[in-house]
């Protein structure tokens, strides 16, 4: 996978699970890994070559920036600091597994020319899911257009995904967006014609940590994301 496909993590705060994942891609992919990049922000106490420094050696690229520039800038900074065709995202507290199959994802993304993203579940969560705007109103609900070797055509993925990098940089992320960034994106996505699809056999694992001064819900972005698209909110069902 080295001249296909590149591994980016952006990482904030969470400098032990960086390295956990930095070492889970070192041993179930060997020698054929992707080439793995990663964009830290944190606080320069809790950067991820100042905690885990044998872990940041092993990465091929490593760039530390100005303190929390947000998940979407930091997502475009790894898009264009690189080449590869195939690029891969998940949060930096996902683990590659037996389960993960990283190496057949790209496969399967190769194999089929009706896609742009695949993603596989995140332990047993982040199935296929749809986007629907009615009313002003965003749904975002369990289903999928159609399935087939266990492969679902849907509109909207978890943080775990393999696609190819031209496309993603056609999309991006929105900067304003520090977080509440996911659903914006791939509406975005759906809007542009993007072709997504979860694989449900291939999974990563993620245990989640909280990292210091982690705030779940951002309600100031939310606002955004709504006013930008001139919607009154978002529903999960």
């Amino acid at each position: 996978m080295r001249d296909r496909v590149t591994f980016c993590i952006k990482t904030i705060h969470r400098p032990l699970c960086c390295a956990t994942l930095v070492r889970s891609i070192y041993e179930q992919c060997g020698d054929s890994r992707p080439n793995i990049h990663v964009l830290d922000d944190g606080r320069p106490d809790l950067r991820f070559s100042k905690c885990c420094p044998d872990e940041a050696a092993m990465v091929d690229r490593l760039v530390e920036t100005d303190y929390d520039i947000g998940l979407s800038a930091g997502r475009n900074r790894l898009l264009d600091m690189g080449e590869s065709p195939v690029v891969v995202f998940t949060d930096d507290d996902h683990i590659i597994t037996e389960q993960t199959r990283l190496a057949e994802l790209v496969e399967k993304l190769d194999r089929y020319p009706d896609l742009d993203l695949l993603s596989g579940m995140s332990n047993t969560e982040e199935g296929p899911r749809m986007l629907a705007s009615r009313d002003r109103v965003m749904r975002i609900f369990s289903g999928a257009y159609r399935w087939h070797d266990k492969i679902a055509r849907c509109d909207y993925v978890g943080n775990c995904f393999v696609a190819y990098r031209d496309i993603l940089q056609a999309i991006r992320w929105d900067e304003e967006l520090k977080v509440e960034e996911h659903w914006d994106f791939f509406w975005r996505a759906k809007l542009a014609g993007m072709k997504v699809a979860v694989a449900t056999d291939h999974v990563f694992k993620h245990v989640h940590v909280d990292p210091p001064g982690y705030v779940r819900q951002r309600p100031e972005y939310l606002k955004l994301g709504t006013k930008k698209h001139g919607l009154r909110k978002v529903v999960w069902r």
